[in-house]
């Protein structure tokens, strides 16, 4: 769904146009009828959301298995990681998403038995944030001890979705400045500078928005 974009005109150049139309003389070329040019720039400034559809989610996963000695222990471990890849794959998330970030090996302690614990931390990349719920249920069935999530980890907009974002941004910034300009019963001129620039937006805008910045001259 396509998030509607928030406009903002500049104060300060809107003043000044006004302020160049009181300046415009009344004889010559605007009192034959014709539209006179505006005495100052407009600058416009839209704000094009670029949709979170391929924006996803960071799972940290903790793994933990014991055995009586180090061997058993480093063998449990390995069948615990490939029976997790196993169910995170089920659960729609491929096992080059799955990325062993942490391994450590130590004597187990406390309790009444002794032996050889594994602790293995995983970062698991979810590219799709409808697959998050399934993707922790799918971890916790598939033996992670601990689960922490993190949103909005996905890959940054293509350079595609970028060019799109920018050519709807300025169409807009163009048409709201000629809305003005006729307003005003005034001829909106060329463009004499764009600024560009993308952030990170708001969960509810969009996981990034475009701005462009538009100055017309008269």
């Amino acid at each position: 769904m396509r998030i509607s974009p928030r406009i903002t005109l500049s104060l300060l150049a809107a003043m000044t146009m006004l302020g160049g139309l009181m300046a415009v003389p009344r004889h010559g070329a605007a009192a034959n009828g014709a539209t006179p040019s505006l005495s100052r720039s407009v600058t416009v400034t839209e704000e094009e959301p670029i949709a979170a559809q391929g924006q996803g989610a960071m799972l940290q996963l903790g793994l933990q298995t014991q055995a009586a000695d180090s061997r058993s222990a480093q063998s449990d471990a390995q069948q615990a990681l490939d029976r997790l890849r196993q169910g995170l794959r089920a659960a729609g998330i491929p096992t080059a998403n799955v990325r062993v970030m942490g391994y450590r090996i130590g004597a187990s302690t406390g309790g009444q038995t002794s032996g050889t614990t594994v602790w293995q931390n995983l970062q698991v990349l979810v590219e799709s944030q409808d697959k998050l719920g399934s993707a922790i249920d799918a971890a916790v069935a598939s033996g992670a001890t601990v689960v922490q999530g993190f949103m909005g980890q996905g890959a940054a907009p293509s350079a595609s979705e970028r060019a799109l974002a920018v050519a709807n941004a300025v169409r807009s910034a163009r048409s709201d400045a000629r809305a003005i300009a006729q307003a005003l019963g005034e001829r909106l001129g060329r463009s004499t500078s764009v600024e560009v620039h993308m952030q990170r937006g708001t969960p509810a805008g969009g996981a990034y928005v475009m701005t462009v910045r538009v100055t017309f001259s008269g």
